[in-house]
């Protein structure tokens, strides 16, 4: 399952990491593709070595931490440090899967991966994010601060840029419910709770759509 997490990073936090990227030094970032990122991949992104990573890193992970769409959406377990991307005209990257396992040996899984736009549509030509899905080709370009998460599993690339600069952050989350269907009742689960409270629904059908999710979640999650 595809979700769409609208404003995961507020217009003051684009802001202030688009800005200090413009003023970071950047490494090439076929570093990061794996075997074939020489042949795929053509990007640069932000040394982990600058001044600004670690602040900027921690703002991130705050975000998504504290974001009820992406904690029902993905149940996190673990994430990893966020890679902050850049791609001017001419880069791309291929077809490809992430890797299954990421990190310091001996890695964490990858169950869901995740893209942060840092600019709108408006501000480069192509670059869009397309993930090959059991429905077809899904084609992604969001506003600011908007974000993507999508299985891992999917092979997706970035369409090649032909104008402008396309600044993003993308990461990786190992889920305490790693079965991908599972992960989606547990969603409906909780969207069915959420309009149930909003619309002042019945508290007795409440009450049991949230003793279905919450033991389901016993019976699934891995902590």
């Amino acid at each position: 399952m595809v979700a769409v997490i609208k404003e995961l990073l507020s217009k003051d936090q684009v802001k202030l990491i688009a800005g200090k990227l413009l003023g970071s030094s950047f490494v090439d970032g076929t570093m990061s593709g794996g075997p074939l990122g020489n042949e795929i991949k053509k990007n640069t992104q932000m040394s982990p070595q600058s001044p600004e990573y670690r602040d900027l890193s921690q703002l991130v992970l705050t975000a998504m931490k504290q974001n009820d769409s992406f904690a029902i959406s993905a149940m996190p377990r673990r994430i990893l440090s966020p890679i902050f991307a850049s791609y001017t005209e001419g880069h791309k990257y291929g077809n490809h899967i992430d890797a299954a396992l990421m990190g310091p040996y001996p890695g964490m899984r990858t169950d869901l991966s995740i893209t942060i736009f840092l600019n709108g549509p408006d501000g480069y030509t192509g670059g869009e994010l397309v993930l090959q899905t059991p429905f077809g080709e899904q084609i992604y370009k969001e506003p600011a601060g908007n974000a993507v998460l999508y299985p891992t599993h999917y092979l997706h690339r970035v369409n090649p840029v032909t104008k402008g600069r396309r600044l993003a952050i993308v990461t990786w989350i190992e889920s305490m419910v790693r079965d991908p269907a599972r992960r989606e009742v547990l969603g409906d689960l909780a969207d069915v709770m959420a309009d149930l409270v909003a619309n002042n629904g019945d508290r007795a059908l409440l009450g049991k759509v949230e003793k279905a999710r919450l033991n389901l979640m016993r019976m699934w999650a891995d902590t």
